[in-house]
C-alpha cells in the first residue's frame, strides 16, 4: 500500500514539474519582440561623432549610461539608500567621457534638445547639477551646434581632460553627419573660395560657406 502511495506521489511531482516547465516555455514564445530602432536620434548620433572627433583616442565616449551604473548613494540608513538609489536610476547622461585604460567616468555631458523647460526638464537639470557636484563629476552643457564646431567643443573638453589640446575646426554635415571637407571653388561667381562639402558626395550634397560661423549661446 506505501508502495502506492510513492507511486502516486512521484507521479504527481513529475507532473507538476513538467507542467510548470511547459507552462513557462509557453509563456516566452507568447511574447515577442520588435527592434526600436537606433539608440540615437539624427541630431544626438551627429552630437555622438562630433563627441569622438573632439576626445581622439584621449577617451571612450558612451551615450545614455544610466547614472546607477556611474554613480552610488553614500547614505547608510537603508531606506534612504534605496530612495536615493532609486532616483538615479530612473535617469540616465545623454554622454560621458571615460578614461581608456580604467574607463572611469572624467567628464558628464547634457546636450540640451532644444524642447521648452517644463516640470520635468527641470528636475531633470536640477538632479544632473546635483549628483556631479556631489559626485565630483564636471558636467558640461551642450547645444546641437557643438555638433558643427568640433574645434569649440574639444575647447570645453580640454578644460576636464589633460591630453585633449584644441586644434582647428573639424565639421559634420548638418544633413547625414557624415565629416565634411574642404573645397575649392573652381567656377561661377564663388571661384577660387573656400566651402566644406560633405565626404559622402554624390550620396549627400550638402555644402556649407567656409567662413559661416555658429556662435555659442551665453
Amino acid at each position: 500500500m506505501e508502495s502506492v502511495f510513492i507511486v502516486v506521489g512521484i507521479l504527481v511531482i513529475f507532473f507538476v514539474v513538467v507542467q510548470k516547465r511547459f507552462l513557462k516555455q509557453d509563456e516566452l514564445k507568447d511574447n515577442h519582440y520588435k527592434r526600436k530602432g537606433p539608440l540615437l536620434n539624427a541630431k544626438e548620433s551627429a552630437f555622438y561623432n562630433a563627441l569622438i572627433a573632439a576626445v581622439g583616442h584621449h577617451g571612450v565616449v558612451m551615450s545614455k549610461v544610466n547614472m546607477a551604473n556611474v554613480l552610488a548613494p553614500v547614505s547608510t540608513e537603508k531606506k534612504q539608500w534605496f530612495i536615493a538609489n532609486n532616483r538615479i536610476a530612473k535617469s540616465y547622461f545623454d554622454y560621458v567621457v571615460c578614461d581608456p585604460r580604467t574607463m572611469e567616468v572624467r567628464v558628464a555631458i547634457e546636450l540640451d534638445n532644444g524642447k521648452e523647460l517644463d516640470k520635468g526638464k527641470l528636475e531633470r537639470q536640477k538632479l544632473l547639477l546635483h549628483v556631479c557636484k556631489s559626485a565630483n563629476i564636471p558636467l558640461i552643457g551642450t547645444n546641437i551646434k557643438h555638433s558643427y564646431q568640433v574645434g569649440r567643443l574639444r575647447r570645453l573638453l580640454a578644460a576636464h581632460i589633460d591630453l585633449i589640446e584644441p586644434d582647428k575646426e573639424v565639421r559634420f554635415c548638418k544633413r547625414c553627419g557624415s565629416p565634411m571637407t574642404i573645397k575649392i571653388a573652381y567656377q561661377g561667381e564663388h571661384k577660387g573660395r573656400r566651402f566644406f562639402t560633405c565626404s559622402r558626395q554624390p550620396h549627400c550634397t550638402y555644402t556649407e560657406n567656409y567662413n559661416v560661423v555658429f556662435e555659442d549661446d551665453e
